[in-house]
């Protein structure tokens, strides 16, 4: 169980969860902020920040770090975080500029941080809590693949 701080630390989840932490008070002031006068772009970018950029990536790296048996390496958790977070902003940007090129890129640069989260977890310590962990990367890897051919799709 994490404790402190510290523990978050020397987990490697402090990245995840501060960037995650701030992407769900980014979504929720975004929210704040076109309350006004909401547009379906808007209301989806700031559920997607707050769901996917905020909870998912506290989820990634909280649970990564609780079930791996091993010290990951700190590239491992750079390039997770770098991709993951590059991978949000591109979805997000395309979504909201109508650029189906970047949100094709910012989806595969996600889909490939969910190989990465799988990878770390190789090696489990808690089986069936590891499985749970792998079904929701793979129910987020389907819904990101949804996603993509949804903002692909010819707008009416």
């Amino acid at each position: 169980m994490l404790n402190t701080f510290r523990d978050l630390r020397r987990h490697h989840t402090a990245p995840f969860a501060v960037t995650g932490i701030l992407a769900i008070l980014g979504g929720g002031l975004i929210a704040a902020v076109t309350a006004h006068a909401p547009t379906q772009p808007w209301t989806w970018a700031a559920a997607y920040i707050v769901l996917v950029a905020g909870a998912a990536q506290i989820a990634f790296g909280v649970g990564q770090s609780a079930l791996t048996t091993l010290t990951l390496p700190p590239r491992l958790i750079a390039l997770e975080w770098l991709a993951l977070n590059l991978g949000n902003a591109g979805v997000v940007a395309g979504v909201l500029t109508d650029r189906p090129g970047i949100v094709t890129a910012g989806t595969a640069l996600f889909a490939f941080t969910l190989l990465l989260f799988l990878i770390g977890v190789r090696h489990a310590c808690h089986q069936r809590t590891a499985i749970a962990y792998r079904l929701v990367l793979g129910v987020l890897f389907v819904s990101s693949l949804t996603g993509l051919v949804l903002s692909l799709a010819p707008h009416h």
